[in-house]
């Protein structure tokens, strides 16, 4: 459990929240009502939190390492919540051996990497993932690599698929017009007819027989949309924040919210992530292989 505290408290440590993000949320919750909590929240809260506390709160999702261990080749049925709303199962999650990675472990025994490219990652994993087609040439994409434990292996893909966004620049902390424009820790971009944000990738890979369970809380403003089967047979859970005018008031009339789609292929568990309407996202997951 300390190696998980310790994971955790490094997250936390190098959370990086952008001056737009926080710009946008001070200048939206200077309304006085207060946002809706969840029973859970409301019982356990000690005390009034500032409000931009409650907003990263709002969109902070954690990844819980569970007790018991499974063996080699087992199935591994995850446990997905949101806000103590456990979603329908997915497929299970199995032992998927890795080759080990040229780096050195650092002060709380994980091993972090960075990649140019998803051949290169896959290369020195030796493991072939699922790929949308329009990634394959992306200049701007970022990939971080991080196992943790016995072989809780996470791949965080950035800038993973950017649609019809334009105007795409390395953000040097520049003010940027919210209303047409975004941008996170690397890139500013202008927001396209459809996507408002690019998507990104994130793959959860257990690799090893000893790996304990993996269970994950979203927290916060989302909620459970619908459970749907994807063309190649995955059965998908979606999720989207819950930010609405009537919460957060001024927001523009082509606001899009921030959709969430998690499922499991071939025993690898993979969320896809970004502000663009649910039926662009289906139709991406229809053609990832």
């Amino acid at each position: 459990m300390n190696e998980i505290k310790n994971c955790i408290d490094t997250a936390l440590s190098e959370m990086n929240l952008s001056p737009d993000f926080i710009n946008q949320i001070t200048q939206k919750t200077k309304n006085p009502r207060r946002l809706h909590r969840t029973p859970r929240q409301q019982q356990t809260a000690p005390a009034p939190v500032p409000r931009l506390a409650r907003a990263a709160a709002a969109i902070l999702c954690i990844a819980l390492l569970g007790t018991s261990a499974f063996a080699a080749g087992s199935l591994l049925y995850s446990k997905i919540s949101v806000n103590q709303q456990t979603m329908p199962e997915l497929e299970p999650m199995k032992v998927i051996p890795l080759q080990p990675v040229d780096a050195a472990a650092n002060e709380y025994g994980q091993i972090k990497k960075t990649y140019s490219s998803m051949e290169a990652l896959q290369d020195e994993l030796g493991v072939q993932l699922l790929g949308a087609g329009p990634a394959a040439d992306n200049p701007y994409i970022k990939i971080f690599y991080t196992k943790t434990g016995d072989g809780f292996n996470e791949i965080d893909i950035r800038e993973y698929l950017l649609g019809d966004l334009s105007d795409i620049r390395e953000w040097n902390g520049e003010a940027i017009d919210t209303a047409t424009e975004g941008n996170d820790e690397w890139y500013v971009w202008t927001q396209g007819t459809i996507y408002k944000s690019p998507i990104n990738l994130k793959i959860n890979i257990l690799s090893a027989p000893s790996q304990q369970e993996l269970d994950m809380e979203y927290m916060g403003y989302f909620q459970y949309v619908e459970t749907f089967t994807s063309e190649q047979g995955y059965t998908v859970n979606v999720l989207q924040d819950t930010v609405a005018e009537e919460q957060l008031p001024g927001l523009p009339d082509d606001f899009v919210p921030q959709t969430h789609m998690i499922f499991v292929a071939d025993g690898i568990q993979y969320t896809l992530q970004g502000r663009v309407p649910i039926q662009t996202m289906k139709d991406i997951i229809n053609k990832m292989e």
